[in-house]
């Protein structure tokens, strides 16, 4: 595929010229959309030690070349910022692709074949774990034990849905987790059941994941590095520098330090350590000394510095903690998951430890009693604490914005990229709200409550998440989820039903939430550092095969990535073979170029 406009980018390196300074990149050329708002537009970059030592015109970049400079010209490419997700599930993710990975989730025959074969394959692997089965295959999405126990009946087998809050399991892993006829559901832990026995059936929903999977083998380290590194590439290619994974335990953790140590890690990684979450793969005392130990898991790419929390749950449930009756249900209204005095208590406890907390809030009662738990741990921790970070937002409303907006140390983001009617939302989500659906993901307002409430120079503490991976969000395509919350339709319909509309940004606040506002959202000081190009800043950016601004915004989901870069390296790259002659500076031709084409 050729990207630009006469073939590729060119790369030489700078000759014997004199320089004062010895970078050790060079980009020329190139329309360099900072996201600095004092210095919005560029046109060349200098790199030095893995940050930005210039960014100015092309006479000031090549003031810092040196004999041993590579020179790249963009040829009027467009470059920006890495783009930054900041709630994703990839470290999940991992986990489920080191083991059976189904070739067609929508046929039950072929998921079952896809099993038996990974375990005659892998007779030695203790836990057959994998995924994910969609919703819609099997009669009121619940697969049972006995199709899987007519494969493998002598180890564990768990399978997580698309959705990530349901589980497919055979006997032997009910077994393990000693769930019988007698084990009694709960609010939060559900299994499904035969009418007439009530044994479990093999479907395990929220809260009864954990259950499951805290008795299971851990799945090798090892195996999970490999799919990671699988991952994370695939991320590269749609541009992502930095991910906030909202979820961590220790072993998709060590893997990502692995990867990082031998330098195979492509991605700036913030786990966040599951804490009381439905999927948690260890028992609370366990995953208190993991968490109180989270400095020991920091590697030069991985920062575990975050929590990740639940103060409620969500529609389709019924447990999104709401202000005002579900549809058709008087007096039902959700509720938060522990007492709200349990819930601060904790909280403090992990900021007064050094550690931020991202927590999950869907409802408008919960973000009106999170933004106030919020406001009173910042007071009692003081202006600097650890980062409070509120996540999803599906309902919040514009005063409790406004409450946010007041607090330090704070940010926000909207996830998942849903911003449009899906019909996965539509389907499930929507109907126990009724009306209330149509004011879904109040962006616009939680933009404005923050330029209100803050100085310029401040910046705006609001960054977006995929909530990736799932049906709902198949791939990690950024650009496809800017779209969708500039325009509120679905990218690839856009003159289709939008929703709430009202609330929908402009380009310029998109890529900025998926740059520096998402840098806010990594806490420790990281929007220094990340989200723009400016001079000290780490070199993470991005070139692509148009200028967005240019482009038809319709078709801004179809951009694609011609490379990209984390600390000066080149982490993916789609445009050129580099080139390794050394060229005299005096017979430097930018005019030369190096196709990849066939």
């Amino acid at each position: 595929m050729q990207l630009f406009t006469s073939s590729c980018l060119a790369i030489v390196l700078a000759g014997t010229a004199a320089f004062s300074q010895d970078a050790d990149a060079v980009y020329l050329n190139g329309k360099v959309y900072t996201v600095d708002g004092a210095n919005p537009w560029a046109e060349a970059v200098a790199i030095n030690n893995g940050s930005f030592e210039i960014v100015g015109s092309n006479e000031d970049a090549m003031a810092a070349a040196g004999e041993t400079t590579k020179i790249i010209d963009l040829e009027g490419a467009f470059v920006m910022p890495g783009l930054i997700d900041v709630h994703a599930h990839p470290l999940s993710v991992g986990v489920d692709r080191a083991g059976v990975i189904f070739s067609n989730p929508t046929d039950a025959n072929q998921m079952l074949a896809d099993i038996k074969a990974y375990a005659e394959a892998n007779p030695d692997v203790e836990l057959i774990r994998g995924g994910q089965w969609n919703l819609g295959v099997f009669e009121n999405d619940s697969p049972n034990k006995e199709l899987l126990d007519a494969i493998v009946s002598d180890r564990p087998v768990y399978l997580i849905s698309q959705t990530g809050h349901s589980a497919w399991v055979n006997s032997k892993a009910l077994e393990l987790a000693g769930v019988t006829a007698d084990y009694e559901n709960t609010k939060k832990v559900l299994f499904d059941r035969d009418p007439i026995t009530n044994e479990p059936s093999g479907t395990a929903r929220e809260y009864a994941m954990g259950v499951i999977a805290q008795a299971l083998p851990e799945v090798p380290v090892d195996a999970v590095a490999t799919a990671q590194a699988k991952i994370f590439a695939e991320w590269n290619s749609f541009g992502f520098t930095a991910i906030k994974a909202a979820e961590g335990h220790a072993v998709p953790v060590e893997a990502a330090n692995i990867l990082d140590r031998r330098g195979d890690l492509t991605m700036r990684l913030f786990p966040s350590w599951d804490w009381r979450s439905h999927y948690m793969e260890k028992v609370a005392e366990e995953q208190a000394v993991t968490i109180a130990d989270w400095a020991s898991y920091e590697t030069r790419l991985v920062k575990p510095n975050t929590v990740k929390m639940f103060f409620d749950g969500g529609p389709d449930s019924f447990t999104a903690y709401l202000l005002d009756d579900y549809e058709d249900l008087p007096g039902q209204r959700g509720q938060t998951t522990m007492p709200v005095e349990q819930f601060e208590a904790e909280v403090l406890d992990f900021n007064q430890k050094g550690l931020g907390v991202i927590v999950h809030v869907i409802g408008d009662a919960g973000g009106k009693e999170l933004a106030q738990l919020f406001k009173r741990v910042r007071n009692e921790i003081g202006p600097d604490g650890p980062l409070l970070h509120f996540s999803h937002a599906w309902m919040t409303r514009k005063e409790d914005f406004e409450v946010l907006a007041e607090i330090d140390g704070l940010c926000m983001d909207f996830s998942p990229a849903l911003s449009y009617p899906a019909p996965e939302i539509e389907g499930s989500m929507a109907p126990p709200v009724g009306d209330r659906y149509q004011s879904f993901f109040n962006v616009s307002d939680s933009i404005k409550a923050f330029q209100t409430a803050r100085a310029l120079d401040m910046g705006i503490p609001v960054g977006f998440g995929s909530d990736w991976a799932s049906a709902l969000i198949p791939e990690p395509n950024g650009f496809h989820q800017m779209q969708s919350w500039i325009m509120r339709t679905d990218p690839e319909n856009p003159t289709g039903p939008s929703l709430n509309p009202n609330q929908s940004i402009n380009l310029e606040e998109a890529i900025y939430g998926f740059t520096q506002g998402g840098a806010h959202c990594l806490g420790s000081g990281w929007e220094d550092r990340l989200g723009s190009i400016e001079a000290g800043k780490l070199a993470d950016f991005i070139v692509l095969d148009r200028n967005p601004f240019e482009a038809p915004i319709e078709q801004l989901w179809t951009t694609n990535v011609a490379r990209t870069v984390i600390g000066g390296d080149v982490v993916y790259d789609n445009t050129f073979d580099v080139v390794e002659e050394v060229f005299e500076a005096d017979t430097f031709n930018p005019g030369t170029r190096y196709s990849t084409e066939p």
